[in-house]
């Protein structure tokens, strides 16, 4: 066994059966899609790898013909979903093309701004999920946000969106990613498509990847992939600020219409088991508390903590003196790793805090945040649960990458965080 599978099987062994590939440190220093695809393999249990472009023939006529639709229905979708949990893993595909998007097509958005009237309507007859929803929209749309509200589904996916939600258009369930590719070979295409074969090879749940761009791989269709749900909306780095493009992380968990998510970035991958996260997102995130909950990092990016003597000055985090002297609030928990699972409850809270940077000018945020200057989802999230008291958090369910193991390995040999001495 190679030794990148030999530490995908001892990572597997070491953290258990729900566990997802991570990084995510201050630096985004990640793995390799070569060192997905070990692990993915060794999670798997087997080393056959094909090209993905290598379809059969059943399939190749699915994808070119006209009977799509009639895949992703009933019976037919079911063993859709079971043949592709059974086919071997496969290269990642780099390449992404140019696409229409729905908007130029007359496709209509999961959501929008709303009329007077609409509002009103909507406080009698809406149900829960769809006030939260319509809390987070007009939110936006008051702040001038509304283009940000609007996510629309890709008409080549919209048979697997009509499947995997319910007849009110919410899905229950569902795991949520997103990307851009502006260069026509990447390697977050990559990233993404080994997170989308863990979610098919170990998942019943759906997944939503949102598209930020105007490219997409020509080997993301609903035969390939029958629980993807492939959405498009309008990068919200694109405004006259300077944000993390991770903001938009948060309006994809704000209007994608999911009750219950569990937000992946593109450098994971899902393991054995992790659906029962799901359950707790329901349990963690209700109408008595309507907040996301985070997993902590594997940093604790706390100025006081002896472990980030062991890196660089610069991880730890820090206010500026001007957003200390404006009442910054302290680091109240340990720091938080941006996957966040949700409920349709946090939606309002979420855009509350989303408007508060990318509309500091209507939205009366906190002197200290915009004192702090640029800002990215992580630390939105961490220092927004420090200003309202907030204490819920995941243990860690991260498995670690195949660089940490090597670290354990070669204990003897290393000095300060790994060693032994």
């Amino acid at each position: 066994m190679a030794a990148r599978a030999r530490f995908a099987a001892l990572a597997a062994a070491m953290y258990g059966a729900s566990a997802v590939g991570s990084c995510g440190g201050p630096t985004e220093t990640c793995r390799s899609s070569a060192d997905e695809i070990a692990m993915l393999q060794a999670s798997i249990g087997g080393s056959r790898l094909r090209d993905a472009r290598a379809h059969t023939a059943a399939e190749q006529v699915i994808e070119d013909g006209h009977v799509v639709a009639g895949l992703l229905d009933g019976e037919d979708a079911k063993l859709a979903v079971k043949s592709v949990r059974n086919r071997a893993v496969e290269k990642p595909q780099y390449d992404a093309v140019k696409v229409k998007l729905p908007w130029e097509l007359g496709v209509q958005p999961l959501a929008r701004c709303r009329s007077a009237t609409e509002k009103k309507a909507a406080e009698h007859s809406a149900s829960e999920a769809e006030k939260s929803l319509g809390a987070a929209v007009d939110r936006y749309c008051d702040a001038g946000l509304g283009h940000f509200v609007e996510f629309y589904v890709d008409p080549k996916f919209e048979a697997t969106h009509k499947r995997v939600r319910n007849a009110d258009g919410w899905i229950d369930q569902a795991f949520m990613t997103y990307y851009a590719a502006p260069e026509p070979h990447m390697n977050v295409v990559g990233e993404e498509d080994m997170l989308l074969q863990s979610v098919h090879h170990f998942s019943e749940k759906p997944i939503v990847v949102v598209n930020f761009g105007d490219r997409v791989p020509k080997t993301w269709t609903p035969a390939r992939y029958p629980n993807m749900v492939l959405m498009h909306a309008k990068n919200s780095t694109f405004i006259p600020y300077k944000y993390s493009f991770n903001l938009n992380k948060i309006n994809c968990m704000l209007f994608t219409k999911i009750r219950a998510g569990l937000q992946l970035d593109a450098d994971q991958f899902v393991n054995r088991g992790l659906d029962m996260l799901f359950q707790l997102a329901e349990k963690g995130t209700t109408k008595d508390y309507p907040y996301p909950v985070l997993p902590v990092h594997w940093l604790s990016r706390d100025n006081e903590s002896d472990d980030m003597s062991q890196y660089p000055p610069t991880w730890p985090w820090k206010w500026t003196r001007k957003a200390k002297a404006l009442g910054a609030p302290p680091q109240a928990q340990r720091w938080l790793h941006s996957h966040p699972t949700w409920t349709f409850y946090a939606l309002p809270w979420m855009a509350k805090w989303a408007s508060f940077v990318l509309a500091p000018e209507r939205t009366h945020p906190p002197a200290w945040l915009q004192a702090q200057g640029f800002w990215s989802d992580e630390p939105l999230f961490n220092v927004a649960f420090w200003a309202e008291g907030l204490t819920k958090q995941w243990c860690k369910y991260d498995l670690t990458g195949p660089s940490d193991f090597w670290a354990y390995l070669k204990k003897d040999q290393l000095k300060g965080l790994h060693s032994d001495k």
